[in-house]
């Protein structure tokens, strides 16, 4: 039998407002809580993959550059020890 009186509608519109907050409240402790973890846990890993990178990139330039001397130097050898080419 539906609610006829105000009452009756109020207790109904209680009723499901508290039912709708434990659904949100559910929802946001099993689906929204733990993507914010795991994202958090993302940017904080693609964080330390930059620095890696960093780094990387900065032995690639030392290595870069020693390849560069060491080129200058043998070309330097080869001019000495072939002086008519």
């Amino acid at each position: 039998m539906p609610p006829h009186t105000i009452d009756e509608w109020a207790a109904l519109i209680t009723i499901m407002s508290i039912l709708l907050t434990g659904l949100i409240g559910l929802i946001n402790i099993w689906i929204i809580r733990p993507l914010k973890d795991m994202m958090a846990n993302l940017s904080e890993k693609f964080g330390t993959l930059n620095r890696t990178l960093e780094i990387m990139q900065g032995d690639v330039d030392r290595i870069d550059e020693k390849v560069n001397d060491h080129e200058k130097r043998i070309y330097g050898l080869e001019i000495q020890t072939h002086p008519e080419s």
